[in-house]
Order: C-alpha cells, then structure tokens, then sequence
C-alpha cells in the first residue's frame, strides 16, 4: 500500500506539469498569431488611370516576406503579366522605409527584419477595358483584384479588408464581397484571396437594380448608356436563373452581382464565385436578333455558377496565380457550358425549338468549317488553351479548335445519346447534378477526365468509350445523323449543289489594297502557293481594287480550270498557276426527318420540353 504523502505529490506534480504545459500552449499561441492583412485603394486622379494601393500588414514574425502579383485570373487561361502594370513599390515600417528588392517578374522581398507591421505601396496603371482586366477614367473604375491587389507568398488564406476611397463625386460600388461593418459600404472583407481575385467591383455612379430571382436577391449594375429594356432584362434573367437552377435542383448563392458594362462594341463575360462581369455593345440589345446574343452570354456565365465556379478540373484549385494550371477538361467547363446557354434559352422559353436548332447548326459549321478539326482534339484544345485559344493568329483555324465551340457541338450528341440509352428518363442534367452533388457538395474537390466520362456512362447505363475516344480525344468525324436520329432529326449541307468557286482565303481590303488576312488549308488557294499577307494585285491580267473583284473574276471560271493569280509579297511581284476548286465551305442546317416514330418524336418533345 502506497504512503499518502506519495498521492500529494503526484498530485502536485500533475498541476505543476499543468500549468507549464499552459504557459508553453500559450507561448506557441502568441507565436502562431495570424498576420492581418488591409488594403487601401486611392483613384485620386481617374484621368490618369492610376490605382493607388497600400497594403497594411500586421502580426508578422519573420525575417523577411514576399509580396506577389498574379500574372493571370481564374477564367481567362492566358498569363497576362499583371505586374508590368506596377511601379513605385516601396515599403516603410514605423514611418520608416525598410529594404525591398524585386527578386522576380512579379515579386518583392520586403526585409522587415522582425518588425511586426509593414505597410507596402505601389500604384498601378489601370486601363485595359476588358473583363479580365482593371480600368480606370474619369467616369468610373472598374477592379478585377487579380491584376491590382498583391498577395504574400504562402499565406493566400489571410483574411484581408479593402478600404475604396473613391473619386469625389463616385457614389456608387456594386461587388460580391461583403462590408466589413454594417452601414459602411466602402470597406470590403475577404476570407481569402481566392475570393477576393474572384470578386470584381464597380465604383462610379452606375445604375443599380435590385430584384429576386429564384427567392434570392440579385443585383444588376448597369454601367454607361444603352439600349436596353430594364423591365424585359430583370424578367429573363430571372427566367434564366430558374433554368439553370432546374438543371441542378438548388441554387448555391446567397446574393448576386451583375455587373454589365455598356460598350462601344465590345463583348465578353466573366464568370465569378457570387457574380460575374459582362461587356456588351450599347446599343445591341435590340433588335430581338441582337439581343438574343446578350442572353446566351448571360446564360453562360450564370450557368458557370455550377460549372467551374463549384463543379471544377481537379487541376483548378487551389489556384497557382504565378502559372499555367494546365487541365485537359476545359471542353466541360466551357464546352458544356456552351451547350446549355443556348439550350436552356429554349427551356425557359427564350427560344423556340426552330431558333434553338439553328443554333445548334450554326455551332456545328463553325466547327466543321475549320481545317483544324482534323489536327486537335477537344482534350489537347483544353490543354493547349494557354499558348494557342488565347493567342490566336492567322494559321488557328489550320491547326486549332475551341474548345468552347466543339465542346457544345460534342455535349449536344452526348445529351442525346443519354436522352437515347434510357427512353428520355435522364439527360445531361443528371450527369451535372451528380457532379454538383457528389464532387463539389459530399468530397468539396474536383473532377477528373476519366470521372466525367464514368459519370455519364453510369447516368446512361452504356459504355461510351468509342463516344468519348472518337469525339473528346480523338478527330473523328462526328456522325451528326446517327445521334440527331434519336430525336427523329436529320443535317443537312445547303451547299451540296453549289458550284461557287473560291481561292479558299479570306480577303481584307486595305484602301484599295487587297490583301490575304488567312488561307484555309487544303484549298486550291492554299496547296498552289498563295500565302497569308499576299497582297493580291491581279487575275488572269485583270486589276484587283476591292475584294468584289475577285468574286468577279472567278464567277467566269468553273471547276478545274486554271487562274494566274499576281500577288506582292514583301514588296517582290509573283505570279501562281492555281487550280480552281469549287468552295468547299459547310452550310448545315437542322431538320424534321423524312420518317419519325412515335419514340422519336417523343423523345424529341421531351428534349425541347414541349411534352
């Protein structure tokens, strides 16, 4: 039997080891204290379309740190070099400058030799008008944080705050992010830097609708004059966000932000976790025709709030912001995407079945009418997107396909071929809410190539390899007829009878001169020795003064006959033999087959959500 003195001191031992053990957990405590991270943004003189920043850095415990800026933006698959926008980087601790040196392309070592609080300064130029970018005038600014605000390596994860001071008389900012205190909408919060590169934000004096769609607020920002109709655009967008919605059961958002930016021609969208960016012609939204555009970008971007934005390439997060995040699922994220923007216009009876298919064709000719088909696959599009989609030039259409648009065309059959396998009992729809549900809900992590492709043969309940080897990683050509079949519909080339004759390039007149912009390969034009840049001076002895000309001279030709056609190229005259061929150029259109059975038409009622 023990002693009782020896339970007293094992009792006070225990309560000494105690408390040292909460004297060390408290140490390590203090040590692990998580920087906080502010910035201030200052666009005192928008004429010039400078952004002035300023990062307040607190709690650090490190000898030195690096401060980073993106060279790209999630969306928009090209390294864009966002730092050769940055000058006058400095930093100062206690009212003191402290040594920075630019160690990289787009990297700061700040010594802050133990200090605990670092302010960073730089400015930025911000005028490149685009959805990807940030710009700055005397009328508004425009933010995409990416390509304004830097990060500190190794610590994306930092809470930030963004303090706006705005133009003097900018009364409005519209963003997704959220203010930081109640009644001060002029100071932001971010959990993250992932959510603030993905929150764009308008400051100036825009008009600002607000609405439900769904039972969820949304806001839509109308930034610059236009044509459009406030009333007619709130109802469709509404419409378009109870589609989309459909396809996957449940909305994610909480709120959204529209920011829609009125241009002088341009045209693009954006999509983001809680909002998106779009640029459309000011006055395209009308006629019905014009308009219809805008709605297939809205529904575009919308549709991204599931695709990509949630439903992700395993290879797109976490985000590496300094290089290419190279994924061969592209085609989904955008291919797919493309499908259900025109697609789901019908379904919420912004299209008819007879606009919805004219759609669907003239997706297909512009894919079919690019030699390119032939060279690149849908997967190696995706991957290559970096180098060659973004960077597009005069021989693209030779050796590249976008993924956007061969992505819709191959989703389309895809659809078709589940609508088939099961009797019209499950769709495409099925296979983006499984997605939806099981890889971004349940495991919070992305999709792999060969897990989409086992999704939708489970979904369909048939192998679909042959599908997938032919259309998504391969260049066969598609065989339209056999899956428009399914739906008792057929193609048809308009051009078939047509003996229009063509040199196979496209002409450019440049006051009176007329030159070869790009040359498709394996036309007559291209196999005899015309090349791109080639200013075409004369055929068969005849002047050419405008690109009608040629039309002309080649009017009184036919098929097989030969044509000298004098051209300057670099300033030196040539003369080429070229073997006229007839204009091998495709003019699908989409239609009633000759038979239908009565599966057929009701699978086809089914799909247009006519039953």
């Amino acid at each position: 039997m023990q002693h009782p003195i020896f339970f007293i001191l094992l009792t006070i031992m225990s309560i000494v080891t105690d408390i040292n053990t909460t004297e060390a957990d408290l140490i390590n405590t203090a040590n692990l204290v998580q920087p906080t991270l502010s910035y201030t943004l200052n666009m005192d003189e928008p004429h010039t379309h400078y952004i002035e920043v300023v990062m307040d850095i607190k709690n650090l415990n490190q000898d030195y740190i690096d401060i980073k800026m993106a060279a790209w933006t999630p969306g928009s698959y090209m390294i864009r070099e966002f730092a050769r926008n940055v000058e006058g980087f400095a930093a100062s601790a206690n009212s003191k400058e402290v040594l920075s040196n630019k160690i990289s392309k787009n990297t700061w070592r700040v010594r802050t030799k133990n200090t605990k609080n670092v302010s960073v300064r730089y400015r930025v130029y911000a005028y490149e008008m685009s959805v990807r970018t940030s710009f700055v005038d005397a009328d508004h600014a425009v933010i995409n944080p990416a390509s304004v605000m830097m990060f500190i390596d190794g610590m994306l994860d930092v809470p930030a705050t963004i303090k706006i001071n705005p133009y003097k008389d900018w009364k409005e900012i519209s963003t997704a992010l959220k203010p930081a205190k109640k009644g001060d909408k002029w100071t932001l919060q971010s959990p993250n830097f992932d959510m603030l590169a993905d929150s764009p934000i308008e400051i100036g004096n825009h008009k600002i609708i607000d609405f439900k769609a769904v039972g969820i607020p949304h806001q839509l920002c109308l930034i610059g004059e236009s044509n459009c109709n406030e009333e007619k655009i709130v109802t469709d967008i509404q419409k378009i966000a109870q589609a989309c919605t459909d396809v996957f059961g449940e909305n994610p958002l909480e709120s959204y932000t529209i920011l829609q930016h009125n241009t002088d021609g341009s045209y693009g969208g954006l999509e983001h976790f809680n909002s998106t960016s779009l640029m459309y012609p000011r006055w395209n939204f009308e006629p019905e025709g014009k308009y219809f555009r805008w709605l297939g970008l809205m529904c575009h971007e919308y549709f991204h709030l599931w695709n990509i934005k949630r439903i992700r390439p395993k290879e797109l997060g976490p985000f590496d912001y300094e290089n290419e995040n190279y994924t061969t699922l592209l085609w989904v994220a955008e291919g797919v995407t493309s499908y259900y923007d025109d697609y789901l216009l019908r379904r919420a009876d912004l299209a008819t079945p007879e606009k919805y298919l004219s759609v669907v064709a003239s997706n297909i000719n512009t894919y079919e009418n690019k030699p390119g088909k032939k060279v690149q696959s849908l997967t190696e599009s995706s991957f290559d997107a970096w180098i060659k989609y973004y960077r597009s030039d005069e021989n693209s259409n030779n050796c590249c396909v976008s993924y956007y648009t061969k992505g819709a065309v191959i989703a389309a059959m895809l659809d078709l071929e589940i609508l088939h396998a099961t009797k019209g009992k499950k769709s495409l729809d099925e296979v983006m809410r499984f997605l939806y549900t099981e890889y971004y809900k349940k495991e919070a992590r992305g999709i792999t190539q060969e897990e989409f492709q086992t999704v939708c043969e489970d979904i369909a309940g048939v192998d679909m390899d042959a599908f997938f080897k032919a259309y998504v990683h391969g260049t066969a050509e598609v065989d339209y007829n056999k899956h428009l079949a399914h739906v008792g519909l057929k193609i048809v080339d308009e051009n078939t009878d047509k003996q229009t004759l063509s040199l196979g390039a496209r002409l450019q007149d440049n006051d009176g001169k007329i030159s070869i912009r790009s040359i498709k390969r394996g036309t007559c034009g291209y196999n005899d020795g015309l090349n791109v840049y080639d200013e075409v001076i004369a055929i068969n002895g005849f002047r050419i003064r405008k690109t009608a000309d040629v039309t002309q001279q080649l009017s009184r030709k036919k098929a097989g006959d030969v044509v000298e056609v004098m051209v300057s190229r670099g300033g030196k005259i040539r003369t080429f033999e070229v073997n006229l061929e007839r204009d091998n150029t495709i003019a699908y259109k989409i239609e009633k087959a000759d038979k239908i059975s009565k599966a057929q038409e009701a699978l086809y009622n089914h799909w247009m959500r006519l039953d």
